[in-house]
């Protein structure tokens, strides 16, 4: 599938359009109230890193169900979860790539 159509399966114009999404659904499923989406860096670890979200393996599981519900892709295990976290830039890249699953 060329990155186009995967664009248009996930409702985006881009990838730049994507992220931004994604660090909306972060925002939102981790109940974040005092930073907005456009001060989060994209290549900066979103859990147990440096940047202003600081969250935790448990954020990480509200992530995973809002990313099953708003994108239709599912995080299987931690193994894949771990790999498809390590910042915005992987998250998408999993968003894009993954298989779709019922939401």
């Amino acid at each position: 599938m060329d990155l186009e159509q995967a664009y248009k399966e996930l409702n985006v114009a881009s990838r730049d359009e994507l992220i931004f999404k994604l660090k909306e659904l972060v925002i939102k499923a981790c109940e974040i109230n005092d930073v907005d989406p456009k001060d989060v860096p994209t290549d900066v670890p979103f859990i147990g890193g440096d940047g202003p979200l600081k969250l935790d393996s448990l954020d990480a599981m509200e992530i995973a169900m809002e990313l099953r519900y708003q994108f239709g892709v599912e995080l299987k295990n931690a193994s894949t979860a771990a790999k498809a976290m390590q910042d915005f830039n992987t998250l998408a890249d999993f968003v894009i790539n993954a298989p779709k699953v019922k939401k």
